[in-house]
């Protein structure tokens, strides 16, 4: 054989050799790839197979959470801030106090809070039932926050007289919200 023709049939043979050691360096970084998207999509499918699975699990939970907060919230809806100051209200005037002004604003809910009713109230009456509306606004169901509380006093102090007061609350009613179960 000719040195030339065996040079070149080296040449030819080191270059197919290179080519075949690089496209089998490609299928093995490509095959290396492909299992390992298939153990990322194996593992993601089988977390939302599990979450399927418990899905009636979720829904029982759901319903026993919502049935333990439902108490504690004031119904929904256009209404809402008429109906919570109402009953304000009547927890004022049932603790023997008088009502000097309220005013109640709907705030819609913000970013992992509920919608709630602000509620500003201003009242007088004796000591006695102006700690007793204090008591039931602690028991109320729904419930009222209170947000602020300032108690002054009416009047001139006088031995024996019965003492009044001046409180000034900012409540905070939440609401329930309106979606479905």
């Amino acid at each position: 054989m000719n040195p030339w023709t065996r040079r070149a049939a080296v040449l030819a043979l080191s270059c197919l050799l290179l080519l075949v050691l690089g496209a089998a360096w490609g299928y093995r970084a490509l095959w290396q790839r492909y299992g390992d998207g298939l153990a990322q999509l194996q593992a993601r499918s089988e977390r939302l197979d599990g979450v399927v699975r418990a899905g009636p699990d979720i829904t029982r939970g759901l319903a026993a959470a919502r049935a333990a907060v439902s108490p504690w919230l004031h119904p929904a809806g256009d209404n809402a801030a008429n109906d919570a100051q109402q009953r304000l209200r009547e927890l004022i005037s049932a603790s023997g106090a008088t009502l000097v002004s309220a005013q109640a604003a709907l705030e819609p809910a913000a970013e992992g809070q509920l919608a709630h009713v602000q509620l500003n109230a201003t009242l007088t009456g004796e000591w006695t039932g102006l700690v007793r509306l204090m008591q039931s606004l602690q028991q109320q169901t729904p419930i009222y926050w209170v947000q602020a509380a300032t108690l002054t006093r009416d009047g001139a102090a006088t031995p024996g007289a019965a003492q009044t007061a001046r409180l000034v609350l900012q409540l905070r009613a939440p609401l329930a919200s309106g979606k479905a179960p």
